[in-house]
């Protein structure tokens, strides 16, 4: 660990991480029918997702990419839900295109 790693990041207070599981209102677990369902952030081998589970069974109801309002990751880039332009995709048709009036 550099030293600006050590003022940028600070050591943790707390002896654990915990996590803010908020209930989701209405909503049923498919397997064993429970209503405490939470919806919670996680790390997935595809990138931050938000997590949907009954909190009886561990039943996943969804996996979602989280929306602006989530607020996860914590430090998220600037232009993380930005679309990606033409010119950055792998596979797109760059060819230009002519205009018809």
């Amino acid at each position: 660990m550099s030293l600006a790693d050590r003022i940028i990041y600070e050591r943790p207070t707390e002896p654990t991480l915990a996590v803010e599981k908020e209930p989701v209102e209405g909503v049923t677990c498919p397997e064993c029918g429970s209503d405490d369902v939470r919806r919670y952030p996680i790390g997935w081998s595809r990138g931050p997702r938000i997590a949907t589970k009954c909190q009886v069974c561990y039943a996943s109801i969804s996996v979602e990419r989280p929306g602006p309002d989530d607020a996860w990751p914590p430090f998220r880039a600037v232009a993380y839900d930005w679309e990606v332009s033409a010119a950055e995709r792998p596979n797109a048709d760059n060819r230009s295109k002519a205009v018809e009036p």
